[in-house]
This record gives C-alpha cells, structure tokens and sequence, in this order.
C-alpha cells in the first residue's frame, strides 16, 4: 500500500489513461457498429486530458524529468549549473501558484455562475475543481525538487 501511495499521481495517471480510452474505443464501436453516439464520453475524455496533463506535470517534476535545455548552462561552473536548477524549480513552484490561484476563481466562477456542461448537464465547478487540485499537487512536488536539488551535493 505504502508503495501506491509512493506513485500516487502516477497510478491516477495510468487509471485516467485506461478509462479515457476505453470510453473511446466503446463510442467509436457504438458510433459505427449500433449507429449511436454517447455524447458523455467527450465530456468525460476532456475532463481526463486536463487531469492527465496537470498530473502529469507533477509526475515528471517529482522525477526531474521535465525537459531542460543546456547548451549554456554545461559551460557554466557547478554553482552557476545549481543556480540555474534552483531558479527553474522557482519558476515551476510560481506557475503552479498560478495553476493553483487562477484555477480556484475559475472554478469558483463556474459554481456560483451555476454553469453546467453542455452534454451531461453536471456542473462546470465539477471539472474545473481538478485545475488547482493539480495545481496544489505540481506545487508540491517543485518544493520537494528545490529541496532535493538545494541539498544535493555540487558534483566537481
């Protein structure tokens, strides 16, 4: 159990992963075999694309697997490559700030507005609350990077 909850945002990926495809191989059978659409599973497969994207997010920061580019920072010396790790786990902590700060008035926008999705008729603060969740999850998984990266020992 210990080790599901280790790989936590990657399970809900894979889950999310399997359940949007399986929604849609079951709409396009039921489209071209039964001649009827499930207008739903649009809904439902967009709603796993945001949370697969954010969480995905925070999968590869939790790895360090977000894609870097160092063609300048290899000239630079040990601190200097450090600085530049630090200031780039920064500036993901402060977008998922963002994701966290803006997706909360949306969706807080959406559940006092009264929205509601355009097939389901479930209200639009239903998806929208998984915007700061994942924002608040990529937060989190920055800080544990910055700290790993600001203890870690500079490689000579």
């Amino acid at each position: 159990m210990k080790k599901f909850f280790s790989l936590l945002e990657d399970n809900i990926c894979a889950i999310i992963l399997l359940v949007m495809m399986l929604l849609t191989c079951v709409n396009v059978v039921a489209r071209y075999v039964l001649k009827a659409s499930m207008p739903f599973v649009e809904e439902l497969t967009c709603l796993g694309l945001i949370i697969l994207s954010l969480t995905g997010a925070a999968v590869a920061a939790k790895r360090g697997a977000h894609l870097g580019l160092t063609v300048l920072t290899d000239f630079f010396p040990a601190k200097g490559q450090k600085f530049c790790t630090l200031l780039g786990d920064l500036m993901g902590i402060v977008f998922g700030v963002l994701i966290l700060w803006f997706g909360f008035f949306m969706a807080k926008q959406e559940y006092v507005l009264g929205q509601l999705t355009a097939g389901m008729q479930w209200p639009e603060w239903m998806f929208g609350m998984f915007v700061p969740i994942s924002g608040g999850v990529l937060v989190i998984r920055y800080i544990q990077l910055f700290i790993t990266h600001l203890v870690k020992k500079e490689e000579k």
